[in-house]
């Protein structure tokens, strides 16, 4: 069944990477964006019950998210324990998650992959520690983070390894350069 707000998250953050908006404002434009989504669903009416019955917990987990890192109105920097190492980190994706495993539920892995964004900031090595490298499902969050950051900083700092024999990579770089292109053009 399709869950519009979890996608939503990862087709807006996305587009505001493209864009190159600051990280930080990407948590409040998703809360300000999403009661015009939710019109959206009940205009088309498509899986219109099975998504408000996710909405309230999806718009509170994120609420309270971006409280925790002082970034609700997405005019300050995120705020992050000391430390926050491997340790600390798999706790916390645990507790924000749906389901018990970090990253597994839409509700969780775009958030934790925002959460992962937020802390390496320019690092391809910080983003990997904390989106690719945890004891949930790591591949989903891992995946999510990695296109917002090749997004906002490119591939001039991730190992040629990483990329040069990707599967489907013509065609991926096909679909950038048209999102790009899409990007310059409401600019």
């Amino acid at each position: 069944c399709f869950r519009l707000p979890w996608f939503f998250s990862i087709f807006l953050f996305t587009s505001l990477a493209v864009q190159g908006k600051p990280v930080r404002e990407w948590g409040a434009a998703l809360l300000s964006t999403l009661p015009k989504a939710k019109k959206y669903i009940e205009e088309v009416g498509r899986d219109v019950e099975q998504n408000k019955e996710h909405w309230s917990y999806f718009t509170d987990a994120w609420t309270k998210y971006l409280s925790l890192r002082g970034i609700l109105q997405g005019n300050g920097d995120p705020v992050f324990p000391e430390p926050f190492h491997i340790k600390e980190r798999d706790v916390f994706y645990k507790s924000v998650s749906f389901s018990g495993w970090g990253g597994s539920s839409g509700h969780d892995a775009p958030m934790i992959a925002y959460d992962a964004l937020l802390g390496a900031g320019a690092s391809w090595e910080e983003l990997c520690s904390r989106a690719m490298f945890h004891s949930g499902d790591s591949d989903s969050t891992g995946v999510i983070a990695a296109a917002w950051w090749g997004a906002l900083y490119g591939m001039d700092s991730v190992a040629k390894g990483n990329y040069q024999n990707l599967e489907y990579r013509k065609r991926i770089e096909n679909v950038a350069a048209k999102l790009f292109a899409k990007a310059e053009d409401l600019q």
